[in-house]
């Protein structure tokens, strides 16, 4: 029997409140160039040690900068 290696591929969305815009925070080409994600910052909040449930009420991101309308907004909370 052949076998294969799983893929993990992890996306992180939040709609700009300023024009309703997708934004993937894993994605600098959504983030007008920042890396939100350097250290592993975003997936480690995203994939927490511990209860999901209780951790993603504190996941935050600052400072985010959309890169459609280049205005910028923080992120509070993860649901999924």
């Amino acid at each position: 029997m052949k076998t294969a290696s799983a893929r993990l591929s992890i996306d992180v969305f939040v709609d700009c409140p300023h024009c309703d815009r997708q934004i993937n925070l894993m994605d600098t080409d959504d983030t007008n160039g920042y890396n939100h994600n350097e250290e592993g910052y975003v997936i480690s909040q995203a994939c927490p040690d511990g209860a999901w449930i209780d951790e993603h009420d504190k996941f935050e991101v600052e400072e985010v900068t959309c890169s459609e309308c280049e205005k910028t907004f923080d992120v509070k909370g993860l649901g999924w």
